[in-house]
């Protein structure tokens, strides 16, 4: 991103500016080195005799703050010119060390050196003669005098010194706030990621882990590129831009797919995760190889490819229905805009205040506070759905309560209707009988006994098929198998349909509910064969494989679509006795035509 920034504003015809000496008038202000004349040093070999004789090789800078990215020379030397005129002989040269490694300040006064100062930017603190968290270097200029000042400067990440002089009260008067500032956003993002670890070891979803992770490093990173990270933690000095942000991107992806659900909501930011890690692989392994300015200039390619990555997950997260994406657009867009204006004035575009100077702080920390709501928003949104989900699933045992109900009723009524116009017809059929018997004398029972029995044959059958119908006595009597099989031919021969049925063993499944669930299940689909399909040929499997039963039921009628709402309650009774037993169903158009019931339950 860097390169395409610098790029960028050279385009606009943002072109050289003549250098001049730096003229120092007011202690109380900070005078910037803008426009530095420098020279590559690509092996590292000069030595500053070398530099004194390469004078005229010496370029200026056609920006503010030149920025050696993607340069791969190994050091840059830096020449500029400084003109005390104010009545302050104590000055300190500051350079923006987040980025430097060692840097080396040569002082001349005419030709003659009157010092120099070697600084180590990830060394031991203690070493340096100002305890900042930048390098400072104290001077000592003569009011009226006038020096030339070159500046070695070494990294291993890229070369980019931001350069100003002031006096120590304008350097602590400017520092102080910031610093204050700088831990108090430090802070409130190391709030929010404890928060969210207590928030963490209560739900145990990772989403809250991959973003304390994230913060952590963003945390870490940002206090690196300030400088102030070896403050507190001198030990950490082998921690480097080109190893933090590969990491800090490892992160942001996984919690980017976990948020935002991008298998659901954003497939193919889902697809190239993988892909995107793997990317971020490449720098750290050049990193580890030696080769710093090619590391560093991959980094900052892949991190504008990430920023591109993180906005179109979340647009497309947003636009496929997951509201809780919009925290996530605004609080990455506040990054990225911060970390934008953080370049520019690195890069010498924008002025320095303490907004400026903060924005990386500020960008963290806003994006902590962002993706903190966002994660509150998402629980939110589960809950919301959730009561949806919880409200659907209330009206549907409702209506099915009430289908049940009238089921019942019509059940009821049609056993009521074949007691009164079957079985109680033909009670009465003998009962007029037996009355006629007895007016006429035992003669006529003794003539006709036969049709009497007939009729009580009669009733006795009827009744019979009345309670089969409520429990099939077969099952108790000869098993579920033989049942079946029963069920099946009574149903089809009547019909004329021809059928083809395979069962296994399944005389052993002794729980008499799922003996009667898996019975009932089989006998309303031949129903709905019966009366719907107009199918001609019926093919029933009911197989064993370890402890599921399968049922596959297909005949070639004219099928119906699976997805449409059914109004009937036969195919809900079907699934609520399927879910009683923890089992599935899966209905599919059967090839060419006709209806494929596919089903499976949980046996022992």
């Amino acid at each position: 991103m860097r390169c395409l920034l610098v790029g960028l504003l050279l385009l606009l015809g943002l072109g050289t500016v003549q250098g001049q000496t730096l003229q120092l008038l007011d202690g109380k202000k900070k005078y910037a080195v803008v426009y530095p004349h420098y020279l590559e040093d690509r092996d590292n070999v000069f030595s500053f005799a070398q530099v004194m004789q390469a004078d005229r090789r010496f370029r200026q800078s056609a920006i503010p703050v030149p920025d050696f990215l993607g340069n791969f020379s190994k050091a840059i030397w830096y020449r500029f010119e400084v003109q005390n005129n104010s009545p302050d002989s104590v000055w300190y040269f500051q350079v923006k060390g987040g980025y430097m490694h060692r840097l080396t300040l040569f002082q001349l006064s005419g030709n003659v050196i009157t010092d120099s100062l070697t600084l180590c930017a990830d060394c031991d603190m203690a070493e340096r003669p100002v305890r900042s968290n930048n390098l400072v270097f104290p001077l000592k200029i003569r009011p009226g005098e006038q020096n030339v000042f070159y500046l070695r400067a070494t990294s291993k990440a890229l070369i980019r010194a931001s350069m100003s002089f002031s006096t120590m009260q304008t350097l602590y008067e400017r520092n102080i706030l910031t610093s204050y500032g700088d831990g108090f956003l430090t802070a409130l993002a190391v709030s929010l990621m404890l928060y969210n670890l207590f928030v963490y070891f209560s739900l145990r979803e990772r989403v809250y882990l991959y973003y304390i992770f994230y913060i952590l490093v963003t945390i870490v990173h940002t206090n690196l590129v300030a400088g102030q990270l070896l403050l507190l933690f001198p030990g950490l000095d082998f921690l480097n831009t080109s190893l933090l942000l590969p990491l800090l991107a490892l992160f942001s992806i996984l919690f980017t797919n976990s948020f935002l659900q991008t298998q659901q909501y954003a497939p193919f930011i889902y697809r190239i995760r993988h892909l995107m890690k793997v990317f971020f692989v490449i720098p750290v392994l050049l990193y580890f190889s030696g080769e710093y300015g090619i590391a560093i200039l991959v980094v900052s390619v892949l991190m504008f490819l990430l920023f591109f990555y993180w906005i179109l997950a979340g647009i497309l997260a947003y636009r496929n229905g997951f509201q809780p994406a919009i925290y996530y657009i605004l609080g990455f867009g506040a990054l990225i805009t911060m970390n934008l204006i953080f370049e520019l004035k690195i890069l010498g575009f924008i002025t320095e205040n303490y907004w400026i100077d903060s924005a990386l702080y500020i960008g963290s920390a806003l994006e902590a506070i962002i993706l903190s709501f966002s994660l509150a928003s998402k629980i939110n949104f589960y809950k919301r759905e959730k009561e949806l989900i919880q409200e659907k699933a209330y009206q549907q045992a409702v209506n099915f309560s009430r289908d049940l109900i009238n089921m019942q009723e019509q059940e009821r009524k049609r056993i009521a209707t074949e007691l009164h116009d079957s079985v109680g017809q033909k009670l009465i059929v003998i009962k007029n009988k037996v009355l006629r018997f007895t007016k006429t004398g035992s003669s006529g029972f003794q003539q006709n006994p036969e049709g009497l029995a007939e009729s009580v044959a009669d009733a006795i059958q009827e009744i019979r098929s009345i309670s089969y119908g409520l429990r099939p006595y077969q099952i108790d009597l000869l098993g579920l198998a033989q049942s079946i099989k029963s069920l099946v031919a009574e149903s089809f021969d009547t019909l004329d349909i021809s059928y083809s049925l395979q069962i296994d063993q399944v005389d052993d499944i002794k729980d008499p509910d799922l003996q009667i669930n898996i019975y009932r299940i089989i006998q309303e689909c031949i129903n709905n064969i019966s009366k719907h399909s107009g199918a001609k040929q019926v093919a029933i499997d009911v197989k064993r494989e370890g402890g599921v039963l399968y049922i596959h039921i297909e005949d070639d009628g004219i099928g119906f679509d699976p997805k449409a709402t059914v109004s009937g309650f036969g195919l809900k009774g079907i699934r609520e006795r399927l879910h009683i037993m923890h089992g599935t169903i899966e209905i599919s158009n059967a090839a060419p035509r006709g209806t494929f019931f596919k089903m499976s339950i949980p046996v022992k």
